[in-house]
């Protein structure tokens, strides 16, 4: 007698694997190679660029680089502050800029002729329009750092451009995103004035802006690689092809034979050809496909003792444009290019007998 043994209950069952796993999640790497670079240099950027506005001592230090949730970002920002969205050229999702209260307070405050050795405890209050003025110039200055930081990062100068789309001072009316993109959280540190006032700077990249940022950085380097004039490889394949042997074959009469006259072709039999030959050679080079094509054309003549031909005609300028284009360097970078030719038609092919 057979006894059915019930299986053991599965102690962690599919959906309730599903369900941890979806509310674990996981961050997407930075597609820039090295972000703590990044975030040095904006911070040295932020420094340069804030301190004439202000005209007192100013200094900025990375507090953190990480890649998070746009959701997990957003939750430190606090209302009011410098708030603004931030276009990327051909990117879908903006980026988010934030100078929080007291990083405006103090920057306000000192370039209205604030004290500097002194340190107020910032009031919270609404912005006015001349605070958001002043701020837009801060939030310039802090964009232009941030584009040269990430073209010191990529080690190219950034091809896309950057522009601040909208102002506010309220986080919740930036809608950047949904809350669950990957995002580039770059938070500076900012003290300012010998009293050392201080404040948060952050920027909030889209990992699919700096998508959009680094394929249009490595397309221009390849574009610039195949564009470079000084290229060794390429410098050798101009010697080289310049080197390079081409057979010209000297065709002096052509006739068309039916099947049966070519096999009864024999040894001794004479082949007729015009007297006007001789003074209608064409000059012809091999083509793919057994082909051939003709450069020129002249007539048979002869010089000390040999048998010679003298062109009546110029080579076909379709062959001369064609050899000069591969064999002469590309100009230089710096220099204008000129318009290149429109391309020239094939070369006539014709098959010889």
């Amino acid at each position: 007698m057979l006894r059915a043994t019930p299986l053991p209950e599965d102690p962690m069952p599919a959906a309730s694997v599903l369900s941890k796993k979806l509310r674990q999640g996981g961050v997407a790497r930075s597609p820039l190679p090295d972000t703590d670079l990044i975030g040095e240099t904006l911070a040295r950027g932020v420094e340069d660029r804030l301190r004439p506005l202000v005209k007192t001592m100013l200094t900025a230090e990375v507090a953190s680089t990480r890649v998070t949730r746009l959701s997990e970002a957003r939750r430190e920002m606090a209302s009011p502050a410098q708030v603004a969205l931030v276009d990327i050229e051909d990117a879908e999702t903006p980026a988010l800029m934030y100078l929080d209260s007291d990083l405006a307070y103090h920057l306000i405050d000192l370039t209205l002729g604030g004290d500097p050795s002194s340190a107020p405890a910032p009031v919270a209050r609404s912005l006015t329009a001349i605070d958001g003025a002043l701020g837009r110039l801060y939030l310039e200055a802090v964009l232009q750092a941030f584009s040269v930081a990430i073209g010191v990062g990529l080690g190219r100068p950034l091809p896309k451009a950057m522009r601040i789309r909208d102002q506010r001072q309220n986080v919740p009316q930036q809608r950047l995103a949904p809350d669950y993109i990957d995002v580039l959280a770059i938070r500076v540190g900012v003290a300012l004035a010998e009293a050392g006032r201080r404040g948060i700077c952050e920027l909030i990249v889209p990992l699919s802006a700096l998508d959009v940022i680094r394929a249009s950085v490595e397309a221009r380097t390849t574009q610039a690689a195949l564009d470079r004039p000084n290229d060794l490889w390429r410098t050798l394949m101009r010697r080289a092809a310049a080197a390079a042997p081409v057979p010209v074959a000297a065709v002096l009469h052509r006739q068309g034979l039916s099947l049966a006259a070519l096999q009864g072709l024999r040894v001794g039999q004479v082949i007729e050809i015009p007297r006007q030959a001789a003074e209608a050679i064409q000059l012809v080079i091999a083509q793919p496909g057994g082909r051939t094509a003709t450069v020129a054309t002249g007539r048979l003549g002869g010089f000390q003792d040999s048998k010679v031909i003298k062109l009546d005609t110029p080579v076909d300028h379709r062959l001369v444009q064609h050899v000069t284009r591969a064999l002469q360097p590309r100009p230089a970078a710096a220099e204008a290019a000129p318009e290149a030719p429109p391309p020239s038609p094939p070369l006539e092919a014709e098959t010889l007998p």
